[in-house]
């Protein structure tokens, strides 16, 4: 029997804001009964030494790493399916597509990662993770899986915080948009579909497997008519997830935390720099410094990811964050300060 929105079944939607307890030094929880995470890593650009660095600050034998390399990143992806063959638990997808900023084409490369992950039946994951080549780790591998443990039913998705009016304007959702020819093209206005409780915010998180099945192969109302209103929605992860977690049976699993601390300076970062590929004004976020690093080591909230990292930019808080994770590398380990891109390469 189908379920109807919440907000059609007389409960109030919106947000469950659970809070949760952190530990930062208790492993307790994971030693019992040990949750096992899927990373889905979305990577495009050449920085390919970057992503293996990353990528090792996060890699555990328990765990499973799926990666995406967008299409037009054709040496990326190489390297990718270079040191992917080394490993059992990390596969390539065999699709790629060419997504940006903004694009609906992002929610599209999610939803297909969700389903091949669901239908790997030798991979029994427990939570999905998202990840791009400018996230670090700010947490020990232990301490994530102990917290996850703990709160294995919940779903950590991080909402605006603002009016919801205010953010469906400032968001552009109730404005028809399509993607077409590598541009997000503003076609007019719309209405918001009637009885659901908008929400967003993030487009990073962390989904339990009983929710993302649940995205991916409910065929309720709530379910298929999100998902055809955000094919032709701007930014549509960023509010998408958040939408049918609030307005479904699932509801009260939502945490208000992504779990990340992520760089923002709303003067640095929101100066309409993609026009060029949006009818639209949005914000990035800024690179981490040295002079960030006390961040990190805040344990008001469970935070165990940041973003963002570019070592093009600044390697030497990377360098921080692996010595603070793992402690020193081995002394005379060669290029451990230096950082190179390959801006060539035969094939391309």
């Amino acid at each position: 029997m189908l379920s109807p929105p919440r907000g059609l079944l007389g409960l109030p939607p919106g947000k469950a804001n659970k809070n949760v307890q952190w530990d930062e030094d208790s492993v307790e929880y994971m030693l019992a009964n040990p949750v096992r995470i899927a990373f889905v890593l979305v990577v495009h650009g050449r920085a390919s030494r970057q992503l293996q660095r990353m990528f090792k600050a996060i890699y555990h034998k328990d765990h499973f790493y799926y990666i995406h390399v967008d299409k037009r990143s054709n040496y990326l992806h190489r390297q990718v399916l270079q040191f992917a063959r080394q490993y059992g638990n990390v596969r390539v997808t065999p699709w790629r597509m060419a997504t940006i900023w903004g694009g609906a084409s992002l929610l599209s490369t999610y939803l297909q990662s969700m389903r091949d992950l669901l239908e790997m039946t030798d991979w029994p994951w427990d939570f999905f993770i998202n990840l791009s080549a400018a996230d670090y780790p700010i947490r020990t591998n232990d301490q994530l899986v102990a917290f996850l443990s703990r709160y294995r039913d919940m779903n950590f998705l991080k909402s605006h915080g603002r009016d919801n009016a205010r953010f469906i304007r400032k968001q552009g959702l109730d404005r028809l948009f399509l993607e077409c020819d590598a541009h997000m093209w503003r076609l007019g206005d719309r209405r918001i579909p009637e009885g659901i409780a908008v929400d967003g915010g993030s487009d990073w998180f962390l989904l339990n497997r009983k929710f993302v099945e649940y995205v991916t192969f409910s065929t309720d109302d709530l379910v298929t008519k999100m998902k055809q209103f955000y094919s032709y929605t701007l930014l549509p992860a960023e509010s998408f997830f958040h939408t049918v977690l609030e307005n479904s049976p699932h509801c009260d699993t939502m945490v208000d935390n992504n779990l990340r601390i992520t760089n923002w300076n709303r003067k640095l970062g929101c100066k309409c720099q993609y026009k060029h590929i949006v009818d639209w004004c949005g914000c990035s976020p800024n690179d981490f410094k040295p002079q960030d690093f006390h961040r990190f080591q805040q344990t008001a909230r469970p935070t165990f990811f940041a973003r963002k990292f570019e070592a093009v930019v600044n390697q030497e808080i990377i360098g921080q964050l692996d010595y603070y994770l793992y402690g020193n590398y081995p002394a005379g380990t060669p290029g451990l300060r230096s950082y190179w891109e390959n801006v060539y390469d035969e094939p391309d």
